[in-house]
């Protein structure tokens, strides 16, 4: 309880969150200076922030060397442990290990289920975001719309559009379901993909989805790219 109202008071602080989002956005290293720029505010006063973000282990930091001689900086990274929060205290990841076992026994068939119900966990998350369905909604509405929803779960979509083509890119740095890629990382990955493509599919119609670089084959991280062919 006391680390929980730790969090919660660190998080209230609206620049102190926002500088925890660009944190988690963030596929290198920061440092208190780039924080300073990136909100103009004062270096101790970036320095306070990254301090008291650390002090709750959403971050950490450590001395990295630039290869220029001197002294070593201080440069600060994301938690590699997700922190939940719910009131009354649940263990979903205990539910989610469950699940996964259960699918997993189950062969290929159960694995096929799963993926199915996740596709339609993506679609489900547009229709209840989208004030109008989703082919009712301009190509900037779809790409805004899919910001928010990726914003969430930390990812950073790139939506452009290559002679007729829109094309989706995102990478994520961050992944949420890391405390998952453990013994079943593969069927973890798979379900996490169909969900992704009821998103796309929802917004866009049909489309290619293909994963470029994926954190299970030792990657820093996964890269997705689907190209909508409607």
């Amino acid at each position: 309880m006391n680390m929980t109202l730790k969090i919660t008071g660190t998080l209230a602080d609206p620049t102190r969150y926002s500088i925890y989002e660009y944190i988690l956005k963030k596929s290198s290293e920061i440092t208190v200076q780039d924080v300073a720029s990136e909100f103009g505010i004062h270096p101790n006063v970036a320095r306070l922030h990254l301090t008291k973000l650390e002090d709750v282990e959403l971050i950490y930091s450590f001395l990295h060397k630039t290869g220029k001689g001197g002294r070593p900086g201080k440069v600060y990274k994301a938690a590699e442990k997700a922190i939940q929060l719910s009131f009354p205290h649940r263990d979903y990841q205990l539910l989610s290990n469950v699940l996964l076992d259960a699918v997993y026994v189950l062969g290929e068939e159960g694995v096929k289920r799963a993926e199915a119900a996740a596709e339609k966990a993506g679609q489900r998350a547009v229709d209840a975001e989208g004030r109008l369905a989703p082919q009712h909604l301009s190509y900037e509405e779809k790409a805004h719309l899919l910001n928010e929803l990726a914003a969430r779960v930390g990812y950073v979509p790139k939506v452009v559009e290559e002679e007729g083509k829109v094309i989706v890119e995102f990478v994520i740095y961050n992944c949420p379901f890391k405390e998952l890629l453990t013994d079943q990382a593969e069927l973890t990955c798979r379900i996490h993909k169909a969900f992704l493509t009821g998103v796309l599919a929802s917004l866009f119609g049909d489309m290619l989805l293909d994963q470029k670089t994926a954190m299970t084959d030792g990657c820093k991280e996964c890269a997705y790219q689907a190209i909508v062919t409607n």
